[in-house]
C-alpha cells in the first residue's frame, strides 16, 4: 500500500533551513499517530480500527465558470481510515480521507485532497516520560477577503489552500519528595500550505514547571518558564521568553480562584527584544457535573487578553460560551470551529460516561443521518505572521429520539502585530457567521439532514466585504450493516464586489465501512 503525502517533503528554496529540518517531525508525527491505536493491541478493549470506501457524483452549475453552458460533472472516490484507542499506554485516534478528484471540463480534470484530525498520547516510561502528538489537514483560505466556498464544495477555488499541521511533545514528569510535581516539555510544530508557502511556519520551544502535589490543600502554587521560537517562511523569526509564579486558593469544593505574575520579553511588536511585567486572576465554579464556568484575565505584552468558557449540560442538550482574546503564532491561526462529532460528544457524555461507549454512539448517529463528522463549518484563512486574535462562539446541541438539532454562532477578530509586516498583512480581519443542522430519522434505516449556514467578512478600507450563504438538504437510506447512499441537494450565493456567484449542485453518493 503506497502512502501519498500531502505535503513537499524536499527542502525549501529558502537560505533559512529550519523547515527542512522539521520536516521529519510531521512524518513522524503521522506515522505515530497511524500506528499509536495498534500498538495497544487489536484486541484491547477500546482499540478499534475501521476502512471505508465513498464514491459519489455531483452536477455542478457555478455562474462565476460560466452557469449552464460551464456546469459540470464531478466524480469523487474517497478512501478512508479510522483508528480508535482510549486504553492501554497509547491513547488516542486518527481519522484520514484521501479524495481522487475528476472534473469533466477542466484542464488539469483530476486533483487530490487530504483531510486528516489525529491525537494521540503515548506513556514511553510508565508514570515519567510521556510523548503527545497531533496531526491535522483541512482546506483554508488564503485570504479572508478572496473568493470563498462552503467546505464541502468541490468547484476550483483558487483563493483556497490546503494546509497541514503537525507537533510533538516529549514530556517528562516526576514528582519531588512527594510534594512538589515538575514537568519537563519540549515542544516543535510545523504548518505547511500545499502548492504555496504563505503561513508555512516552524515552532520550536521548550518549558520547565515546578507546582505543589499534595492533594486537599486550601493553597496551591506554581512556578513555570518558557521559551518559544516561531520561523515565518515568508517573514522573520520571532522570539518569546517568559517566567510566571502563581498561587491559587480552593474556597470550597466548587470554587477556586487563581493570581499569577511574572515577566516576558518578546521582539514581535518591536525589531529588538523588550521586556514587560505581567499579571492575571482566574476563577472556575463547578457547581455540578453538568455545569462550568472558567474565566481569566491577564495583562500581558500586547495588552489585556482572557478566556471564558461556559457549559451547560441536560440529558439532551448542550450550551457552550467561549470567548477569549491571546496571540496566535500561526499553528493556531485558524478559526477552530467545533465539528459535529465533537458536539455529540459533549451531549453523550450523561448518557454515556464510557468514553468508549460514547463515540461508538456518536459515530453510529452521525453515519445514519449521513453527517460528515470532519466537516468543518467555518475554514478559516491563512495569516503569515504573529497576530492578535479575539475569539466568540456560542454553540447549542439537542438530541432526541428521531430529532437532532446542532446551531453555533461566532465572531473573530485578527490584527497582525508583527513589526516586519506589511501594510496589506495588517488589515484586521472581523468575521463572524452562524450556522445550524437538524436531522430526523424518518425510518429505521433513512433519515434526512438540513444545513444551513453564512459567513461574512467586514471590508476595510482597501479590501472588499464578502457574505457567503448556503443550504443544503440530505436524503440518506442505509442499504446494509454497513453501507449507506444518499442523494443531497446544495445551493450557495456569494456576495463580493470582486468575484461573486451563485452555485447549485445535486450529488449522488455510496458509503461503504469495512
Amino acid at each position: 500500500m503506497r502512502l501519498h503525502l500531502p505535503f513537499r517533503l524536499e527542502p525549501p528554496t529558502s537560505q533559512r533551513p529550519v523547515n527542512a529540518r522539521l520536516w521529519p517531525l510531521c512524518v513522524l508525527t503521522l506515522a505515530v499517530g497511524a500506528a499509536s491505536p495498534l500498538s495497544a493491541g487489536a484486541q484491547a478493549r477500546g482499540t478499534g480500527v475501521s476502512a471505508g470506501l465513498s464514491t459519489d457524483l455531483s452536477y455542478n452549475i457555478n455562474s462565476r465558470l460560466g452557469g449552464r453552458d460551464g456546469a459540470e460533472w464531478i466524480g469523487r472516490v474517497t478512501p478512508s481510515v479510522s483508528l480508535q484507542s482510549r486504553t492501554g499506554r497509547v491513547v488516542g485516534s486518527l481519522d484520514y480521507d484521501l479524495t481522487l478528484i475528476e472534473r469533466s471540463r477542466q484542464e488539469p480534470s483530476s486533483d487530490i485532497t487530504n483531510r486528516l484530525a489525529a491525537k494521540f498520547s503515548a506513556e514511553a516510561v510508565p508514570r515519567h516520560l510521556y510523548i503527545d502528538g497531533s496531526a491535522s489537514i483541512a482546506q483554508q483560505s488564503n485570504s479572508a477577503f478572496g473568493l470563498q466556498s462552503v467546505s464541502n464544495s468541490v468547484s476550483e477555488n483558487p483563493n483556497r489552500a490546503e494546509v497541514g499541521t503537525a507537533s510533538l511533545s516529549p514530556v517528562l514528569r516526576g514528582v519531588l519528595a512527594g510534594a512538589v510535581s515538575v514537568e519537563a516539555r519540549l515542544d516543535a510544530a510545523v504548518v505547511n500550505t500545499r502548492r504555496t508557502s504563505v503561513g508555512d511556519n516552524t515552532q520550536t520551544g521548550g518549558s520547565l514547571s515546578m507546582s505543589s502535589a499534595l492533594p486537599g490543600t486550601l493553597i496551591t502554587w506554581g512556578l513555570s518558564a518558557r521559551s518559544t521560537e516561531t520561523d515565518f517562511r515568508i517573514g522573520r523569526t520571532t522570539r518569546a521568553d517568559s517566567a510566571t509564579a502563581s498561587l491559587g486558593w480552593q474556597a470550597d469544593a466548587d470554587l477556586s480562584f487563581s493570581a499569577r505574575g511574572g515577566t516576558e520579553s518578546q521582539d514581535v511588536q518591536e525589531f529588538e527584544s523588550r521586556r514587560t511585567s505581567t499579571w492575571g486572576v482566574g476563577a472556575t465554579w463547578r457547581p455540578s457535573p453538568r455545569t462550568r464556568l472558567q474565566a481569566d484575565l491577564d495583562d500581558r505584552f500586547f495588552g489585556r487578553g482572557y478566556s471564558v468558557v461556559a457549559e451547560y449540560r441536560l440529558p439532551r442538550t448542550s450550551f457552550t460560551w467561549t470567548s477569549n482574546r491571546d496571540t496566535s503564532d500561526g499553528t493556531g491561526s485558524r478559526f477552530e470551529s467545533i465539528t459535529e462529532f465533537q458536539q455529540l460528544m459533549a451531549l453523550f457524555a450523561v448518557d454515556f460516561p464510557d468514553p468508549v461507549a460514547r463515540e461508538a454512539a456518536v459515530r453510529e448517529r452521525l453515519t445514519s443521518l449521513g453527517i460528515d463528522p470532519l466537516q468543518v463549518v467555518q475554514p478559516g484563512f491563512v495569516t503569515a505572521a504573529v497576530s492578535v486574535t479575539e475569539r466568540h462562539q456560542l454553540r447549542w446541541a439537542w438530541s432526541g429520539l428521531r430529532l437532532n438539532f446542532s446551531a453555533q454562532a461566532n465572531r473573530s477578530t485578527n490584527n497582525v502585530i508583527d513589526a516586519a509586516a506589511s501594510a496589506s498583512a495588517r488589515e484586521r480581519v472581523r468575521q463572524q457567521g452562524y450556522s445550524a443542522n437538524v436531522g430526523y430519522r424518518l425510518s429505521p434505516t433513512s433519515s434526512l439532514a438540513a444545513t444551513g449556514s453564512r459567513q461574512m467578512t467586514r471590508g476595510t478600507s482597501t479590501q472588499p466585504s464578502n457574505d457567503l450563504k448556503s443550504a443544503s438538504l440530505t436524503w440518506t437510506e442505509q442499504l446494509g450493516r454497513r453501507t449507506n447512499a444518499s442523494l443531497s441537494t446544495r445551493y450557495s450565493v456569494f456576495n463580493s464586489a470582486t468575484d461573486p456567484y451563485r452555485e447549485a449542485a445535486i450529488t449522488a453518493s455510496l458509503v461503504m465501512r469495512f
